[in-house]
């Protein structure tokens, strides 16, 4: 049976029906809607979008089906399943409210077992479409990173190397000691990706588990900076870790270690030669607030908007031209809602960003 927290509106002009339908749903603790005729429905939809619609199609002024093709024709109800309550059962009926967008009818007067056997059904189609179409999308915007940074890298780390193994490069040159060096870094950097993209396709969905508990916030954060030591030593960029070390968050430390790492990371990549780059702490009632600022070039508004409000693949190259996948913005999003935090992103344009994790201190 699906959870039984759903929001169900009923409409139907009967008083006596509504009174008898909705006690059979509240005992089985379905929170409840009513509506006496179709106008009064769609207006309750422009306030609040329910689980499903109980809909009678005998009504004075606006028809059951006629509601009901009012309600797909607006994109935000389209998937709301409805099902029809009626007396009329020919088939021509019957074939007029599949037209008009129902999924279903029970016929008047109905069954109590059927009725909630029916709800409880298309509430968990409703649900389980749902998961297709996340699914449809994060498919999509994995391809979507797959064919942008992965085949572009891969395309040229192979054309250097037919390049060395046609010859065309002298071995035993300083173009070849440069040349090389490139050839690592793009294949480290494709790795990382490839980690990245593995750890965040496990972590999709409500079936992962998170294990969370109290974690030593400084220990995971002096972690991901010393990861990283190198990719900001090998730019001049300085990190300052202020964070005290008896600072505590409840969080699950794997999603978090990963957030604060791809934060970092970013804040190197963004960030020019001789830059700086501060990790810092604060409490906010039930929350710690963890703050990585650095004197980087800053992220534009739209781009913001992109990641983090429109969920969309964005990539960009850093200061020394330094390969982004997009991929770790998305990931942050992802786990610090899972952790239940909170995301703030304040940007200056040429002056830097400032991003700051809320973690809840206790459970």
């Amino acid at each position: 049976m699906t959870t039984q927290t759903q929001h169900i509106l009923v409409v139907d002009d009967n008083l006596e029906n509504l009174r008898v339908t909705a006690s059979i749903l509240k005992e089985h603790n379905y929170l409840i809607s009513l509506a006496q005729d179709g106008p009064s429905a769609l207006k309750q939809l422009k306030s609040e979008k329910p689980s499903i619609i109980l809909l009678d199609v005998m009504m004075p002024g606006m028809n059951g089906f006629e509601v009901c093709k009012k309600i797909m024709e607006n994109t935000e109800w389209q998937d709301i399943p409805v099902i029809f309550l009626t007396a009329k059962t020919e088939t021509d009926d019957l074939v007029e409210g599949f037209n008009s967008g129902g999924v279903d009818y029970i016929t008047k007067p109905f069954n109590k077992d059927e009725l909630l056997i029916r709800v409880n059904n298309h509430l968990e189609l409703a649900d389980a479409k749902k998961q297709i179409i996340k699914l449809n999308k994060n498919r999509d915007k994995l391809y979507s990173i797959i064919a942008h940074d992965i085949r572009s890298p891969f395309a040229g780390i192979i054309q250097t190397l037919e390049a060395i193994s046609g010859g065309f490069i002298d071995t035993n040159s300083d173009e070849f000691t440069e040349i090389f060096q490139l050839l690592k870094q793009r294949t480290l950097e494709t790795s990382a990706l490839l980690n990245n993209l593995l750890e965040w396709t496990k972590r999709q969905g409500d079936s992962i588990t998170l294990a969370p508990g109290i974690v030593k916030i400084y220990t995971l954060l002096a972690e991901c900076v010393q990861l990283l030591k190198a990719n900001a030593e090998s730019k001049n960029i300085s990190i300052k870790l202020n964070v005290p070390k008896e600072g505590i968050a409840f969080c699950d430390e794997v999603t978090i270690h990963t957030v604060f790492g791809n934060l970092i990371s970013n804040a190197i990549k963004f960030t020019p030669t001789d830059g700086h780059i501060e990790i810092g702490y604060d409490v906010n009632a039930n929350y710690i607030e963890i703050s990585v600022i650095d004197t980087g070039i800053g992220i534009p508004e739209d781009i913001i908007d992109k990641i983090f409000t429109k969920d969309e693949h964005y990539t960009s190259r850093g200061t020394i031209n330094e390969q982004g996948s997009g991929l770790g913005l998305i990931m942050v999003k992802d786990f610090v809602n899972k952790n239940k935090g909170k995301l703030k992103v304040e940007r200056t344009p040429g002056k830097g960003t400032k991003i700051v994790i809320s973690l809840p201190i206790e459970e």
